[in-house]
């Protein structure tokens, strides 16, 4: 399963006495599947391609999981080539969880934020993050994507 997550600005490194729900997604760190080490704290302000409607406004990070009738390929790296394959246009998280008590630091902190249920398939997990770091949940991905894109560029 790739959920897939858009960020105009958002997914784990976290001190273990903060409360999620007390820190921003952007102090948050997460492992890309390469073993990169990705600070959400680099998407603040910043954004990469979604196709060329959005050119340089737009983030989109994908969690790969198994947990959805083991669909999703069993490493990284294969995830990674079947990707390049389809030229998807984000950043390939770490093969993990996205539901229970396992699921991605980041995950868990969108998935509180924005008060949504674990995913019950693939790519039907979707939040979007405002350039201020507020999550939430699309109703019509392209119409709140351009609502988030119209917001004052004061963070």
């Amino acid at each position: 399963m790739l959920s897939r997550f858009a960020l105009k600005s958002p997914s784990a490194k976290i001190l273990a006495t903060a409360s999620l729900s007390t820190m921003s997604l952007y102090s948050l760190t997460g492992t890309a599947s390469n073993g990169d080490s990705i600070s959400m704290d680099d998407f603040k302000g910043k954004f990469e391609k979604l196709g060329s409607r959005w050119a340089d406004d737009l983030v989109i990070l994908a969690f790969p999981s198994r947990e959805f009738g083991a669909q999703e390929f069993d490493s990284d790296d294969k995830i990674a080539e079947f990707a390049r394959s389809k030229h998807f246009p984000g950043i390939l998280m770490k093969l993990g969880n996205v539901k229970g008590p396992d699921a991605s630091e980041i995950w868990k902190h969108m998935k509180a934020e924005s008060g949504a249920p674990d995913p019950t398939w693939n790519f039907n997990g979707k939040f979007l993050v405002s350039k201020s770091g507020k999550v939430s949940v699309p109703r019509n991905v392209e119409s709140d994507i351009e609502a988030l894109m119209a917001e004052d560029d004061e963070l």
